[in-house]
């Protein structure tokens, strides 16, 4: 029996069978379509890739996942400064290198987060994952790491990190042990003294934008388990809250100005302590919170050594802006009247509403400066932006942002009324700490 769900004439089927179904699609299914259907006419005419070299098993049952990567997956890979393009052709050239158990971890990664993207959590992405932290582990026990070992162990850690915030989950919370473990690589290996090879160089900018932010999450996670378990492994005291990550810090060119405002940020995390702590009234610590907000309000935007795009430039100035915003209200007594802090809101809010159209990728930003939205019509502007930021496909989920922003949302409008003062540092870790997995800001 022939389908005609659209009650067509039964004589005029057979001259218009393009009008018997209708196929219910978005863009992202016709740009996969399209992506899978030229694969499998160039797989055809294409018996060898000189991107696998010597490996014509991987190649048979992967080259579509691996170009895939090249072509689309890539793009939803979080970086700042340095480019999507950048990364991955870094990654691209480092598998081809010789066959070591470090370049099976790095290709293995980047199929699983081919997979995951293009098809969604599915049992292929997740034994590619299992199969790429198999090849580290085996990677550790092979002696002293060269160079290229070391980068491609990098690279690898890197990509399964953004395998866990692609569609976070429940276990999500993974990708920070990853990015703490490219930041003990780098160190144990030296890598910052040979980023002057452009692709260590790009690789090396990508996990410190990264270590930069997990440490601002740190900060404000309130969950013990976390908590514990990092303490055991690094041997510190229980409880400390204040985890002490690697300390990493690229040769970049100079002035650089995305390196400059994570630096800011960096320090900032470093240096805040609650504002009820008595060392809070320190004299030094208030110089130092001074000199903090001069250099943040001072930070170049453009530089001559370091050419920014227009989106990039744009970035370090939001950076700029919730950094001093973060600055103010964390260091700030709640015994003390607020900071004015209205032009730096506005400059926030302006910013994301005339220039993200699409959808806003930098999650640190959007968190800061979606706290401070107390009237009703920038908390619909924020709801907005998120929604915006949710079309995109190159933009991975935002669901974790939004619950800490939800999360903080309602906290405040608990006290808007009451007596009670407010600490802000409180509420940013409770709204942060509201889900069950520690979420990323990168």
């Amino acid at each position: 029996m022939v389908a005609n769900p659209l009650g067509i004439p039964t004589n005029e089927l057979g001259e218009r069978p393009n009008t018997l179904f209708l196929i219910n699609t978005t863009f992202n299914d016709m740009e996969l379509y399209g992506h899978r259907t030229s694969r499998m006419y160039l797989d055809r005419l294409v018996t060898f890739s000189p991107i696998l070299p010597n490996r014509p098993q991987v190649q048979a049952e992967h080259a579509c996942l691996l170009q895939y990567f090249q072509d689309t997956a890539y793009r939803s890979l979080v970086t700042f400064g340095t480019t999507a393009e950048q990364i991955r052709d870094a990654l691209m050239t480092m598998i081809t290198a010789p066959d070591t158990s470090s370049s099976f971890a790095l290709l293995h990664a980047i199929l699983a987060y081919s997979s995951l993207h293009s098809q969604g959590p599915n049992k292929e992405a997740m034994a590619l994952k299992i199969q790429a932290l198999q090849f580290l582990s085996v990677s550790l026990n092979e002696g002293p790491m060269t160079t290229a070992r070391a980068a491609q162990h990098v690279a690898a850690s890197m990509l399964l990190g953004a395998f866990e915030t692609l569609l976070p989950s429940d276990s999500s919370g993974e990708w920070l042990w990853h990015i703490w473990g490219a930041m003990d690589t780098i160190r144990a290996a030296q890598l910052e003294n040979v980023s002057d090879e452009s692709d260590t160089r790009h690789l090396l900018d990508w996990v410190y934008y990264h270590g930069v932010l997990s440490r601002f999450a740190v900060h404000h996670w309130r969950h013990q388990s976390l908590i514990q378990s990092r303490s055991n492994t690094r041997g510190g005291p229980s409880g400390d809250q204040y985890l002490q990550l690697s300390q990493y810090r690229p040769t970049l060119p100079s002035p650089n100005p995305t390196y400059a405002i994570l630096s800011l940020l960096s320090e900032v995390c470093e240096t805040l302590v609650d504002p009820r702590d008595p060392r809070s009234r320190h004299e030094d610590y208030i110089r130092r919170l001074k000199e903090l907000e001069s250099r943040i309000d001072t930070v170049p935007v453009t530089s001559t050594s370091a050419k920014l795009s227009h989106d990039a430039t744009f970035a370090v100035e939001l950076y700029q802006v919730a950094t001093r915003i973060y600055l103010a209200r964390a260091s700030q007594s709640p015994w003390e009247p607020p900071a004015n802090l209205d032009a730096l809101i506005e400059a926030g809010f302006a910013g994301p509403s005339k220039t993200c159209t699409s959808g806003c990728e930098h999650f640190f930003p959007l968190l800061i400066i979606a706290c401070e939205a107390r009237r009703e019509d920038q908390r619909v502007a924020i709801l907005n932006l998120v929604e915006r930021t949710q079309r995109d496909s190159r933009i991975r989920t935002v669901r974790g942002v939004m619950d800490a922003i939800q999360s903080i949302w309602v906290q405040q409008d608990l006290h808007a009324d009451g007596d009670v003062l407010v600490n802000y540092l409180d509420v940013m870790s409770v709204g942060i700490s509201s889900t069950s997995t520690i979420p990323s800001f990168a």
